[in-house]
């Protein structure tokens, strides 16, 4: 009975080490666990959870209506640019074939919408003349010269380009 008394110690301690054992690794589980939820909450200083929450609640709600400001500013911009000159287009040209030089010009400047002016300028042995014709939605109320109409053209097909 003696063999039997000592397998019966000798499996009590295998018992005990694995459970010792078992009861080591769930302690540093343990640890590491705590030492990560205190992490999430904000460190040693944080308080409860609830109070965690609420905080984060208030920083979120606080970015919430700043991005709703920033959008509503955007969009303004949006509007504003549209509006601002966009699209140029200049082109020379020689009214009179007895002066030198491609002296005169048009001149097209167009916003978001291809509207805007046409400015041309004329120039002659006598002088300069400069006229100056509106555009909404890439026409306007006025004929217009074969030069007004290039400048124009040119000044339609431009699109401003990002960065």
């Amino acid at each position: 009975m003696e063999i039997g008394v000592t397998r019966l110690v000798y499996i009590a301690l295998l018992i005990a080490v694995i459970a010792g054992t078992a009861a080591v690794v769930v302690f540093i589980q343990l640890n590491q666990l705590k030492k990560r939820f205190s992490a999430a909450l904000g460190g040693e200083e944080a308080g409860s959870l609830e109070t965690t929450l609420a905080e984060h609640l208030a920083r979120v709600e606080a970015v919430d209506q700043r991005l709703t400001q920033l959008n509503t500013e955007y969009e303004r911009l949006v509007i504003t640019n549209s509006l601002a000159s966009q699209k140029v287009s200049i082109v020379r040209f020689n009214p009179f074939g007895d002066t030198g030089g491609d002296q005169s010009f048009s001149l097209a400047v167009l916003d978001a919408h291809d509207s805007g002016y046409v400015l041309t300028s004329i120039h002659g042995r006598q002088g300069t003349r400069v006229y100056v014709k509106p555009v909404d939605y890439a026409k306007s109320k006025y004929s217009l010269s074969a030069e007004e109409q290039q400048a124009l053209a040119q000044a339609i097909k431009r699109v401003p380009q990002l960065p």
